[in-house]
């Protein structure tokens, strides 16, 4: 069931008015929400539902040992048994394949033939998003960052439907205290989740919909294209991915927010970062965050010295290359944003008064090229993202830009940097829009520019690119 079909809004109205009617009582209330979360995920698959019950029962088992067994070394084992369980569940579905072949691969260059079972397995959307979630209740429970909930409480944490698919990665010492908080009210923020559903269709629709079917065969056949189109297309691409996640984190905001909870910011205007240190921490905030606080500090953050950092910084940067799918390609984005961030950090410690008095407006464009082009290898398997690149020192003018691109998607392309630059600025502007404005004829503004862009939007909207993940 996509987010964009009649069917989820039918949905969503319904677990809305369930879900205020329903409040005043809480263990009902929370049984509905549970509920509604586990429809919503079955409607893409019943198995994939199988293997998130199943994930959470283990999950919570496993953490009641670790909160009541006696004795540090028993609570350390049972930590460690999850935590393998966990990576597991995610190796065996997302990365099996990949390291069977390499492995094979590596085999077979020093004469031994070998061969492991080949498995099919369907990836479970939001596997790694849930998966992170669980790993973050059993960390904090070992650390006694949090204590243990109740199995409802647990359950609706891993499977809360507006946050399943492509996150927000929620705390649980965050989002379990929202099930048991009674000082919720109805109206609290509706116009701020209003907006951001308003700007997460806006984004999703009108400008990463026509952008991502604009590039789709520059990209796929670069050779196809002059070196100016498949440079413009490389740009235009790391707008597509910003307004297809970000729109996605707007949209699961806003609609956490009108149930009563509240879901941490994941997008921060991140293209107009000055360096790859404030990429970070502006871009997917909740799983950098995570990465932070869970990989990072735990390895020696900055705290061994200053080789021990950079090398800290590569490997979580390699992990989180991993942690978006099985493929060199990802390890090779990883890794290139490892080394960026090693190389930022090195004259950052060495040079401080360079990158201090470095102008902003020099900054900015450099770090957005180097971005842009990560993103070759983050949306191509290694050949072809080799081949685009490539294609681009060949000068080629094999269909140039103006034959590619009609005056409507170099109109969208201007609108989609204007709103990159302008976006805090809007949504500031749209909020105080409704301080002057009735709700009802607010309400009726928003409505009618959603149905003008659902109007204007391409027939076809391809999938959120983070639900491959």
């Amino acid at each position: 069931m996509s987010i964009f079909e009649v069917e989820f809004f039918a949905f969503f109205l319904i677990v809305l008015t369930l879900n205020w009617i329903l409040r005043r009582w809480p263990p009902i209330w929370k049984i509905f929400i549970l509920l509604a979360s586990y429809l919503f995920y079955s409607f893409w698959d019943i198995k994939f539902l199988l293997v998130l019950i199943g994930t959470s029962i283990l999950n919570y088992i496993f953490g009641t040992i670790i909160f009541k067994v006696p004795g540090p070394k028993y609570k350390k084992l049972t930590f460690l048994a999850v935590i393998v369980i966990n990576l597991s569940i995610l190796g065996i579905f997302k990365y099996y394949n990949f390291f069977r072949t390499s492995f094979e691969l590596m085999l077979r260059k020093v004469g031994i033939l070998f061969s492991l079972p080949a498995l099919e397995f369907i990836l479970p959307i939001g596997l790694s998003f849930y998966i992170f979630k669980a790993l973050s209740f059993d960390i904090d429970l070992y650390s006694k960052k949090i204590g243990l909930p109740n199995f409802t409480d647990f359950l609706i944490y891993l499977a809360f439907f507006p946050e399943l698919l492509s996150g927000p990665i929620s705390r649980p010492s965050k989002f379990i205290p929202q099930l048991n908080n009674k000082k919720y009210k109805i109206t609290s923020k509706i116009y701020k989740n209003f907006i951001l559903i308003f700007l997460g269709i806006l984004k999703k629709i009108l400008l990463a919909g026509y952008l991502s079917t604009a590039i789709q065969d520059v990209l796929a056949v670069s050779k196809n294209y002059s070196s100016l189109t498949v440079l413009a297309s490389i740009f235009i691409y790391s707008l597509v991915i910003y307004f297809d996640f970000s729109g996605y984190s707007d949209l699961a905001i806003g609609f956490s927010g009108l149930l009563g909870f509240h879901t941490p910011r994941n997008f921060n205007t991140p293209y107009l970062s000055s360096n790859i240190q404030e990429f970070w921490r502006r871009w997917h905030i909740t799983l950098s965050s995570w990465i932070r606080d869970y990989i990072y500090i735990p390895l020696g953050g900055n705290r061994k010295g200053l080789l021990r950092k950079y090398f800290n910084l590569l490997v979580s940067m390699l992990l989180a290359g991993l942690w978006h799918g099985a493929g060199l390609h990802f390890i090779i984005w990883g890794v290139l944003h490892g080394i960026a961030l090693v190389l930022f950090h090195f004259i950052k410690d060495r040079w401080p008064s360079f990158i201090e008095k470095t102008p902003k407006i020099l900054m900015v464009p450099i770090n957005f090229i180097f971005i842009s082009f990560a993103w070759v290898f983050f949306s191509q398997n290694t050949r072809n993202a080799l081949e685009i690149i490539k294609n681009i020192f060949r000068f080629s003018t094999r269909n140039q830009i103006t034959s590619v691109f009609p005056p409507i998607i170099v109109a969208i392309i201007v609108i989609s940097f204007l709103f990159l630059f302008f976006e805090n600025k809007i949504t500031m502007l749209l909020n105080k829009v409704r301080k002057i404005v009735p709700f009802t004829l607010w309400a009726i503004f928003i409505a009618l520019l959603i149905s003008i862009i659902f109007m204007l939007g391409p027939k076809t909207i391809p999938p959120f690119i983070y639900f491959s993940f």
